[in-house]
């Protein structure tokens, strides 16, 4: 009598569809929280690592990117992956801080002081106003509480 080759059962569309989401996307390492993180709080060394995420995300931050030192702008919960959108430069301004606003031209400058109107980082332009005046000028942010106008004032 000859011996019949037996072949198995293919495994269930289910369990092969879980097998294939627990396997790592692509094999690239992103930043994830090692806990949870608040809007405001400086990312250190010990607040991030770089593992291969479940499923991949283009927003996600590749584990060779520097973000020591940036600032979470919204919650991220622990060992989540850390997306682009929530971190960005650490905030100089916070709105409605009252902000020092000048500005130089030819030797003068103008110095008031004014309530900023939205949060910005060094660099960016961000909206103050002069409680004086009842004017609203744009600023550029150049350091912790200080502002610039470019321009006219």
């Amino acid at each position: 009598m000859e011996e019949s080759m037996r072949l198995a059962p293919a495994a269930p569309p289910l369990l092969a569809a879980a097998l294939l989401l627990s396997l790592p996307a692509w094999g690239r390492e992103v930043w994830h929280a090692t806990r949870a993180l608040q809007p405001g709080d400086v990312l250190r060394p010990q607040d991030v690592e770089a593992v291969v995420p479940r499923r991949d995300g283009p927003a996600f931050i590749d584990a060779e990117r520097d973000i020591i030192g940036q600032e979470v702008r919204r919650r991220i919960r622990a060992n989540a992956p850390i997306p682009e959108r929530d971190i960005g430069e650490r905030v100089a301004v916070r709105a409605a801080q009252m902000v020092r606003v000048f500005w130089k031209s030819a030797g003068v400058t103008l110095e008031m002081e004014g309530r900023a109107m939205e949060a910005g980082a060094v660099g960016e332009e961000i909206r103050v106003h002069n409680a004086g005046s009842g004017r609203t000028i744009r600023a550029l942010v150049v350091a912790d509480g200080t502002a610039e106008v470019r321009g006219r004032p």
